[in-house]
């Protein structure tokens, strides 16, 4: 994919009003976060937590008003590649008692968050399917 940071970034400020003095979590690969990290620290968001894996997002997502999942790609199963999947159940859990919405993008290749953690009441989840229509529209209109 190629970089999308500054638009997926222009989507969250959008969705929540503005990026300054919120809290993300970043999730995947160093290299994979660094420009969103790059990005959010600009932005002057007030934390920024990175994950290599979604082993601890339980734990993070009650502090975070966006979710940013760049998983890696851990190996090929036949002709298809497998992707650690974040389950609506994990978020669900880091969702208990949040007062606050909570925004999350997948940018895995396919879906690698479970699409009915979108059905949870203080969540926003944009698929990758999502993503590649909005910015299709988005290159459609600059053209």
């Amino acid at each position: 994919m190629p970089d999308i940071a500054p638009e997926v970034l222009s989507i969250a400020d959008a969705c929540l009003g503005g990026l300054q003095g919120r809290s993300a979590l970043l999730i995947g690969p160093e290299e994979q976060r660094y420009p969103y990290l790059q990005l959010l620290r600009q932005e002057r968001m007030k934390y920024i937590y990175q994950e290599e894996t979604p082993e601890r997002a339980p734990y993070i997502l009650p502090y975070v008003q966006l979710l940013i999942y760049t998983p890696a790609i851990t190996r090929f199963e036949g002709q298809r590649l497998v992707i650690p999947y974040l389950t609506a159940g994990t978020i669900a859990k880091g969702c208990e008692g949040r007062r606050t919405p909570l925004l999350i993008f997948d940018l895995a290749p396919t879906t690698s968050v479970e699409e009915l953690a979108g059905l949870l009441p203080a969540v926003c989840l944009y698929t990758p399917e999502d993503l590649r229509r909005i910015l299709c529209k988005t290159a459609m209109k600059a053209s």
